[in-house]
């Protein structure tokens, strides 16, 4: 009887050791670990990077994968190109309220009141310029900035943008705040599963068309964006699955287009600089590149980064990586060893050809 406590206990030990193991290591960040999981896992994964012109890591370069926030960039693009061309004055002062029409409380992880809150943005008051906007759209991640920007620029402007700069795998672009209350307002008294399946039936001209409709409510609504929302994981999930998407090679190119500061005019170049390059402000910063500009995006399953770089001594990097229909426990580690991974293949050549050989050992 004594012995089989003991086994018990011992039992007990090794479970709670080996969870408890479990438990440090999900918390914990490695620098290697974003490549790994890329490889590891290519039904969730896209990536792409490139450093002075040699791959470093590829998988599923022209799989298409949900962006969330990182197809900002697109707008951010059209903006600058506007401005440069006198169509819009970017010193413009638009009330502060107007944006409110677009933002729904408890959507964007804070990003829009983290803005309106920064001292920057309450230094304008009530009135903020034009750029500032869509900075705060780029660096805050600003969803209500975003959408607001949307009916500014014109939608078919902003989806030109993508002929124009030669992507070959992506989807339309349409407002994604507005598309989170597609299930509440055409597919109302469904069960869960009912539901599920109208939203995944839908076509994508569908429901781009619902999403525009409500857009329009919001803009001449500003109760509209108050109605509760369903919060359903699985809804989510369809919502995710359904953004805008493009391939990691279409947005590799845009980030050797950036790193060149050639392919754009001289305005719009400077422009972009300023909206996208924000954290070239710190010194910090300024003491290992020449230039560095990035956008991430993420929902409850996907992480996505698109980024480029020159460092002080004239390397030129461009890094793209997406990922979809993530588990919370991946989800975690990987939003812990991000920067941890991103800063050592940018600042450290021998994580770089770490990073290349963990890639030519999964060929």
């Amino acid at each position: 009887m004594l012995k089989k406590i003991i086994l018990g206990m011992v039992i007990i030990l090794v479970i709670a050791v080996a969870g408890g193991g479990y438990a440090i290591y999900s918390f914990f960040p490695e620098d290697d670990y974003v490549a790994r999981f890329a490889l590891e896992n290519p039904d969730k994964s896209a990536m792409l990077i490139v450093r002075n012109d040699t791959v470093l890591i590829q998988q599923n370069i022209d799989k298409q994968m949900p962006l969330a926030s990182t197809v900002k960039l697109i707008i951010a693009i059209e903006f600058a190109e506007q401005a440069s061309k006198g169509l819009l004055n970017p010193d413009e002062k638009i009330a502060k309220e107007e944006l409110l029409n677009y933002y729904v409380p408890n959507t964007d992880g804070g990003a829009h009141i983290n803005w309106a809150d920064s001292d920057e943005t309450l230094e304008y008051g009530d009135s903020i310029p034009l750029k500032h906007i869509a900075k705060g759209m780029i660096q805050y991640s600003s969803n209500a900035n975003t959408e607001w920007l949307m009916e500014r620029l014109g939608l078919e402007n902003i989806n030109k943008q993508l002929v124009k700069l030669d992507f070959k795998h992506h989807s339309p672009i349409y407002p994604i705040v507005s598309s989170l209350f597609i299930s509440d307002i055409y597919f109302k008294n469904l069960s869960k599963q009912e539901l599920i399946n109208k939203l995944n039936d839908l076509s994508e001209e569908q429901y781009i068309q619902y999403a525009l409709e409500i857009h329009e409510e919001m803009k001449n609504d500003s109760e509209f964006r108050k109605q509760p929302l369903d919060s359903n994981e699985d809804i989510q999930r369809v919502w995710s699955n359904r953004l805008p998407a493009a391939s990691a090679s279409d947005y590799f190119s845009l980030m050797k287009k950036l790193n060149s500061k050639t392919y754009f005019n001289e305005q719009t170049q400077t422009i972009l600089d300023e909206i996208i390059e924000t954290s070239m402000h710190y010194k910090s910063v300024k003491e290992f590149y020449q230039h560095l500009g990035s956008k991430g995006g993420s929902t409850l399953f996907i992480m996505a980064q698109a980024l480029y770089a020159q460092d002080q001594k004239g390397n030129r990097t461009e890094m793209v990586y997406f990922f979809n229909n993530l588990e919370p426990q991946e989800r975690k580690k990987m939003t812990m060893s991000m920067s941890d991974f991103e800063r050592a293949v940018l600042r450290d050549p021998k994580m770089a050809q770490k990073v290349h050989e963990i890639y030519l050992d999964h060929k």
